[in-house]
């Protein structure tokens, strides 16, 4: 008699905790494996399919309860009520506001990082032609208050005692013909290919760099000059 009553306890506990649990929702499992929980997942149509009805004005604002969250703690704050779905870990997480369209939230510690390991775009049209393959493509203006980039080489070998400065005449001939610096790519190489920040920088010190030794060498040829002359 003993037994059967703390078996009966048992079984009225784990009923309790199961309508604590499930309450306004219905658990079937289909013949094919698959499991629905929520109102109107009688037949659901993916290995687990979650439903929380609800009914809102088209291209207005809706607030309904989570679908599905998983968080950390039961804290209010950690969690808004008013989220279609979210993610919570702490005081960051991820979310798509029920108060807002087409928002998602993303937060993150400052000890914290995301990684996309697969291209990514920003903005309504992805880059096409040569800019395809790049890993970040942005339909639109970046601001930002420092870059840095990583540089290989830079263009200090100019200075370099076994460096051929170009003659003053080949250079001439080379714009005259081509319209543009040696070294330096042309409009059209450009507008096709677009401009790399950090060799094009490359490109503008080597030109600055050549500028001064030419200017270096025309002072000692003035120098030379006076002297010639008899003008100091």
């Amino acid at each position: 008699m003993k037994k059967t009553l703390i078996a009966v306890l048992l079984l009225a506990a784990n009923g309790a905790f199961a309508q604590n649990l499930w309450t306004g929702s219905s658990i079937p499992t289909t013949t094919n494996g698959k499991v629905g929980i929520g109102l109107g997942t009688t037949a659901p149509d993916a290995s687990l399919s979650i439903l929380r009805p609800y009914s809102f004005t088209p291209f207005e604002p809706v607030t309904p309860q989570p679908a599905l969250k998983i968080q950390s703690s039961t804290s209010s704050q950690l969690a808004a009520p008013g989220n279609i779905f979210e993610i919570y870990r702490a005081y960051k997480g991820l979310g798509f506001p029920g108060t807002m369209i087409n928002e998602l939230t993303f937060a993150a510690e400052n000890n914290g990082g995301i990684l996309i390991n697969t291209k990514l775009r920003i903005g309504p049209t992805q880059a096409t032609g040569a800019f395809a393959d790049y890993r970040l493509s942005v339909d639109g203006t970046l601001v930002a208050k420092r870059c840095v980039v990583q540089v290989d080489n830079w263009a200090d070998f100019v200075f370099h005692d076994a460096y051929a400065l170009p003659e003053l005449e080949d250079v001439a001939q080379f714009v005259n013909e081509h319209k543009h610096l040696p070294g330096v790519p042309s409009e059209a190489e450009l507008k096709e290919k677009g401009l790399e920040v950090v060799e094009m920088n490359r490109i503008l010190m080597q030109k600055v760099e050549e500028l001064t030794l030419y200017v270096i060498k025309q002072q000692k040829e003035i120098d030379a000059l006076k002297v010639n002359t008899g003008k100091h």
